[in-house]
């Protein structure tokens, strides 16, 4: 892929993991509760192989490089479940952080060092991505185990999923911000807006400041000059 090719791929999977979230969103609020648990995985997917594509083209994308490039992760593990979820789980450990929390930033165990500590969340952070990729099947199919019971999509509760699916927002989001950032104070190229997909997850990654937002736009509408800048 070139550094344009790549760039609209990118995006594409972008906008199609915010798509999905929203998508788990309404799901979610008409109880649809397995299929929103399972949109939910599917999103984190998506931003998997974004993921592995901003690596590979970060540079290329500050300088407009466009010479083509080949991204070796999606190549060899583009059609794993897993493989793409574990790239979201593991990006997604940045998050607390990312706005400002250091609290839990050392999660070393008695006796544990830095480097078995990250082997340790590498280890936990594979089987959630075993484990979302089951539930992402229990949500979509009923299935009948050795013991002959009947697993249904109607079986997933809303406690199960509300956390998630926020989480799952503000990573996407996370991203998003990130690459906001890129352009705005590393990149020599035209800014590329991802505004549509980072107003798509506020609702759902934020919904307190969403709602408040929305609130005083609405009992306060701007006469004149611009609208409020809502990628800053």
């Amino acid at each position: 892929m070139t550094g344009t090719e790549a760039r609209e791929f990118w995006k594409a999977l972008m906008d199609n993991a915010s798509d999905l979230i929203a998508d788990a969103h309404t799901l979610l609020e008409v109880g649809s509760l397995g299929r929103a648990r399972s949109l939910t995985v599917l999103a984190q997917e998506e931003l998997g192989k974004a993921l592995w594509i901003y690596d590979e083209f970060y540079a290329a994308w500050n300088r407009g490089d466009e010479d083509a490039a080949e991204v070796d992760r999606l190549a060899t593990h583009g059609r794993s479940h897993t493989a793409k979820y574990l790239e979201a789980v593991i990006f997604g450990d940045e998050l607390a952080q990312f706005w400002g929390d250091y609290n839990n930033i050392d999660q070393r165990r008695e006796g544990e060092s830095w480097e078995e500590m990250f082997e340790r969340r590498r280890s936990e952070a594979a089987a959630a991505a075993v484990e979302a990729n089951q539930a992402k099947q229990r949500g979509f199919y009923v299935d009948r185990d050795a013991d002959g019971f009947i697993h249904k999509p109607t079986d997933v509760e809303a406690s199960e999923i509300d956390e998630d699916l926020q989480t799952a927002a503000q990573v996407v989001e996370m991203m998003l911000i990130k690459d906001h950032s890129r352009m705005k104070l590393d990149a020599s190229t035209p800014y590329d807006s991802t505004h549509d997909q980072q107003w798509r997850l506020m609702p759902i990654s934020h919904p307190e400041e969403y709602q408040d937002f929305v609130g005083r736009v609405t009992a306060d509408p701007p006469v004149d000059g611009p609208e409020p800048d809502t990628e800053a």
